[in-house]
C-alpha cells in the first residue's frame, strides 16, 4: 500500500468553484479555435489542445498546463494573446492566470486533514505494496534520474541504504542543502523505491505546510487522533521544509511524538531542510536532541561534472516530449560552465532554450542559447541567496546563523541580523515576506524597519557602511 504526496503549489494553492460556468467553456472553445488558426495545426496539437480551464471563486480564469514546462512555454509564447482573445470574448473583466497541473490541485484549509487521512484509504484500498497513482513528479523524481558527484554523494548513498533495510541504519536521516540541490528529488526517489521493494513499503511524502495545515485542521475539528493514525501508520514517513514546523510549539509536539513514535517502532523518518539540524530554530530541546542524534547529509551545489551529467539527464528526459530536440556538445558545455548556482536553475534555464529555439524550429545554437540568456538576465554569476548572506553576516561578526534568525534582540544579535536583513533586500530577488519568513518567521514590516534604519546609518556615515562594503565583496565573490 502506498501513500502519494498531494500537489501543492509553491504559492498560496487556488480554490475552485465545483462547476465551471457554462459560459467559460464556450469561451474556451472559440480561444482555442483562434489559437488553432493562428499558431497552425502542429503547435496547436502539441502545446494548446492539452490546455484545459477553470474558473476560480475569486472569477479569475485559471489556464492548466500538465507541466511547468508547459506552462513555462504557454506564458511566453501564447499568454498574452489567449488574455487579449479572452478580454474581446468576455463581458466580465476577469485576470487570465496560467498555471502547471500540480498548481491547481483544491486544497482548502478545512479539508487538509481530510485529504492526508483520504490518500491513505485509497491506498488501502489497492492492497500493500501498489501504487494509487502514477505522477510526472514519480516518474522524474527516481535514483536513476538523480545524479551523484562529490556535491551530494554522502546523501545519494545514505538514501539508497535505508531501502531493503529491515531495520532503519540510521533515523532520522536528514538531508539539508541550498534550495535546487536535490533534497526534495532524493527524498521522491526513497519514497518511489521502498514502495517497490521486497518489503512493499507504506511510503508518506508531506511538506512541512502539509503536516503543520493538516495538524492545525484536526485540532480545530477536535480530531487528532485521526491526524496521528494517519501520519504514523506508514513505514516510511518523509517530510520536506522542516525549517517551517520550528519555532510553532503545539505543533514541535505533535512532530516530536509523531517521529519519536516511529523511531520506536524500527520505522525510517526522512528529513529535509535547507538548514543543518543544529541550525534549526527549535524551541523543543528533545525534538532538537532527536534530530541531531540521526544522519545529517549535506547537499552542496554541484560542480562542473556534476551540471553536465544533470544536463544530460534533463535532456534525454525532455527529448521523451520533443524528439527532434538536438543539443549540440559544446552547448551543453556552455550551460553547464554558465549556470553555476543549481541544478533546479540549469533545468529552468533548458527548458527556456528549449522554448526559444527547438519549439519554433529553430537549431540549437550557441547564439541562440546566448541571445536566450540574456533575454533571461542570466550572467555567470553566483546567485546569492539568503542563507548565504546570513552565513557571511554571522562569520564577519563572530554569531550564527542561528543566533541572527532567533529572537534574541541584544546588541550583539540585532546590528547582524539588521545589515543581514539589508543585504537580503538589496542583493537578491526575494520579496519582504519572503525575506522575513527566512528569518525566523518575521513580519516583512520588521524587514522594512532593518532596510531603512540601516539605509539611514549609511547616510550619517556610520562604520557600518564599511562592514557592508566588506561583506558586499566578499558576497559577489
Amino acid at each position: 500500500m502506498a501513500l502519494n504526496k498531494m500537489a501543492v503549489a509553491e504559492a498560496s494553492p487556488v480554490a475552485f468553484e465545483v462547476d465551471s460556468e457554462i459560459s467559460i467553456s464556450e469561451i474556451w472553445r472559440e480561444v482555442r479555435s483562434r489559437l488553432r488558426s493562428e499558431y497552425g495545426a502542429a503547435i496547436y496539437a502539441q502545446e494548446i489542445a492539452r490546455l484545459r480551464v477553470r474558473l476560480a471563486r475569486s472569477g479569475d480564469v485559471i489556464v492548466i498546463a500538465p507541466s511547468t514546462f508547459d506552462c513555462a512555454w504557454v506564458e511566453d509564447h501564447a499568454g498574452a494573446r489567449i488574455r487579449a482573445i479572452w478580454a474581446e470574448l468576455d463581458t466580465e473583466p476577469r485576470e487570465i492566470l496560467v498555471r502547471a497541473e500540480s498548481q491547481t490541485q483544491p486544497q482548502s484549509q478545512a479539508a487538509s486533514a481530510d485529504a492526508v487521512t483520504a490518500r491513505q484509504a485509497d491506498a488501502s484500498n489497492t492492497g500493500r505494496g501498489q501504487t494509487t497513482a502514477s505522477s510526472e513528479k514519480e516518474n522524474r523524481f527516481t535514483f536513476d534520474t538523480f545524479r551523484v558527484g562529490p556535491a551530494n554523494e554522502l546523501a545519494a548513498a545514505a538514501a539508497r541504504t535505508i531501502i531493503g533495510s529491515p531495520v532503519p541504519p540510521f533515523n532520522p536521516v536528514f538531508f539539508y542543502g541550498d534550495y535546487g540541490v536535490g533534497k526534495t528529488h532524493l527524498m521522491h526517489a526513497v519514497a518511489a523505491a521502498a514502495e517497490r521493494s521486497d518489503q512493499q513499503c507504506r511510503a508518506l511524502y508531506l511538506t512541512a505546510e502539509e503536516f503543520l495545515t493538516g495538524f492545525v485542521t484536526a485540532m480545530k475539528a477536535r480530531d487528532t487522533i485521526s491526524f496521528k493514525e494517519t501520519v504514523r501508520n506508514v513505514d516510511v514517513l518523509l517530510i520536506d521544509d522542516v525549517h517551517f514546523i520550528a519555532g510553532k510549539p503545539k505543533t514541535e509536539d505533535e512532530f516530536l511524538h509523531t517521529i519519536a513514535a516511529l523511531i520506536a517502532e524500527n520505522k525510517q523518518v526522512v528529513l529535509a531542510s535547507h538548514r543543518q539540524p543544529s541550525d534549526l530554530q527549535i524551541n523543543d530541546d528533545k525534538l532538537r536532541s532527536l534530530l541531531t542524534g540521526g544522519l545529517a547529509c549535506p547537499l552542496g551545489k554541484p560542480d562542473l561534472d556534476l551540471r553536465r551529467q544533470i544536463l544530460d539527464c534533463k535532456i534525454a528526459q525532455a527529448k521523451c516530449h520533443y524528439p527532434v530536440l538536438d543539443v549540440p556538445e559544446s552547448v551543453r558545455d556552455f550551460l553547464a560552465a554558465r549556470i553555476t548556482s543549481s541544478a533546479r536553475e540549469l533545468e529552468g534555464v533548458l527548458n527556456n532554450v528549449i522554448c526559444r529555439t527547438a519549439l519554433l524550429g529553430l537549431p540549437v545554437t550557441l547564439d541562440a542559447v546566448s541571445s536566450a540568456l540574456r533575454e533571461l538576465s542570466l550572467s555567470s554569476e553566483r546567485r546569492l541567496t539568503v542563507d548565504d548572506i546570513q552565513k557571511s553576516v554571522a562569520t564577519h561578526f563572530g554569531v550564527t546563523p542561528a543566533d541572527i534568525c532567533s529572537k534574541r534582540r541584544t546588541q550583539s544579535v540585532v546590528r547582524p541580523r539588521h545589515i543581514a536583513m539589508y543585504l537580503a533586500k538589496t542583493m537578491t530577488t526575494r520579496s519582504l515576506p519572503d525575506i522575513g519568513r527566512r528569518f525566523g518567521g518575521r513580519d516583512h514590516s520588521t524587514v522594512i524597519h532593518a532596510v531603512n534604519k540601516v539605509t539611514a546609518m549609511i547616510d550619517a556615515g556610520d562604520p557600518v557602511a564599511q562592514d557592508i562594503e566588506v561583506l558586499t565583496r566578499e558576497l559577489r565573490g
